[in-house]
């Protein structure tokens, strides 16, 4: 016999409490981007809207003005929401169709 006769077992219990301590540190990583982006509501900022249709009595609408072609659109993400540039708007998805009076029309 050996002079330890619970060597491998605590080598063991050691692996195994290493392993376990990795887990949540792996888990961390994948946390974050599965995070869902809200969806910026009417009156986030700037005076938004969802729908631009629902801007028409603002002073500073102009006809044909969308998210979609403002210049701080940064792209569609998912099902006609994307992510904006301008600050007020980081972090949160605007409507493709909505609008802001932050508006700078492209092209």
């Amino acid at each position: 016999m050996s002079d330890h006769p619970n060597a491998g077992r605590r080598a063991f219990l050691r692996r195994a409490s290493v392993a376990l301590a990795a887990i949540p540190v792996v888990g961390l990583g994948t946390f974050s981007t599965a995070h869902a982006m809200e969806k910026a509501e009417d009156g986030h900022a700037h005076d938004y809207v969802n729908n631009a249709a629902d801007a028409a009595g603002h002073d500073a609408y102009e006809e044909g003005a969308i998210c979609e072609n403002c210049a701080f659109w940064a792209g569609e993400e998912q099902n006609g929401w994307g992510g904006c540039h301008h600050q007020a708007f980081q972090g949160v998805l605007v409507n493709a169709e909505g609008w802001c009076d932050a508006h700078i029309r492209t092209g």
